[in-house]
């Protein structure tokens, strides 16, 4: 994860109002077949909204889930829920609709797409 400072407090305020006004979802590398769960803008394991960093002033994004990959359904979650979707001991299985070996394969045919191999497999189909 990249992290960017900012310097001065009316940009960053100025910065922050963007960013929690914004109507539009974060650009995502998922591919336009991908259906999301629940909006960019509240977290689907707590309902809660974006949190907002006392310390950096910066409003922290939540990040997308893979509920299933195939198909590629996302759930958008803040950064410790997803931390207790994938707990050992206690995994909030209803979040986790894949078998073992969906990630790695998912992401071998998204990479096989973005390198422009026309394969079926690469492809999906």
């Amino acid at each position: 994860m990249s992290v960017i400072q900012i310097r001065g407090e009316q940009l960053k305020e100025r910065i922050q109002k963007i960013m929690l006004e914004s109507d539009e979802p974060p650009r995502v590398p998922f591919g336009n077949k991908t259906k999301f769960f629940n909006s960019h803008k509240r977290c689907m394991v707590c309902g809660g909204e974006r949190t907002f960093d006392t310390r950096t002033r910066m409003v922290e994004r939540l990040y997308g889930h893979h509920v299933r990959y195939f198909p590629p359904l996302v759930a958008w979650v803040h950064s410790k829920c997803h931390k207790k979707i994938h707990d050992p001991e206690n995994p909030i299985i209803l979040y986790i609709q894949y078998e073992e070996g969906d990630s790695q394969r998912y992401y071998e045919q998204r990479k096989q797409r973005s390198s422009g191999k026309n394969t079926s497999e690469a492809l999906g189909v």
